[in-house]
């Protein structure tokens, strides 16, 4: 799944997991952007790639509000093998609420992303 236009610029510039790991801990704040790295507290929390990410790709010198893109966090949680149980979990979603958001996405393999392990025997012949 490609990165929604509000997270893009982040993903290019910092890599998804790096985003995700940066949404995951800020997601729906709004922080102040400082005009130069230095020392600010955002460094110290998010490191050097984030912040510079916000200050040259969103404008340094302004507040942000960090965009919660929960169907997008929510395939890349999949993507790194979280079951829909944990993945609703980190979004505060339902279970049927993830499921919905991950079913139609073909590129996730939805038998890993539900916790069973790939030479585990299918029960149910799906």
């Amino acid at each position: 799944m490609q990165p929604p236009a509000s997270i893009a610029w982040l993903v290019n510039a910092v890599g998804e997991e790096e985003a995700l790991a940066f949404i995951e801990s800020a997601g729906g704040q709004r922080i102040w952007v400082p005009t130069k790295i230095g020392r600010s507290q955002l460094v110290e929390l998010y490191g050097n790639a984030v912040v510079d990410a916000l200050i040259t790709q969103h404008r340094g010198g302004v507040a942000y509000q960090v965009p919660l893109v929960k169907a997008w966090r929510a395939h890349m949680l999949a993507k790194l093998g979280l079951s829909d149980n944990e993945i609703c979990t980190r979004l505060g979603i339902s279970w049927r609420q993830v499921s919905n958001l991950l079913s139609a996405d073909p590129s996730i393999d939805r038998k890993v992303g539900r916790g069973s392990t790939p030479d585990q025997m299918d029960m149910f012949g799906i």
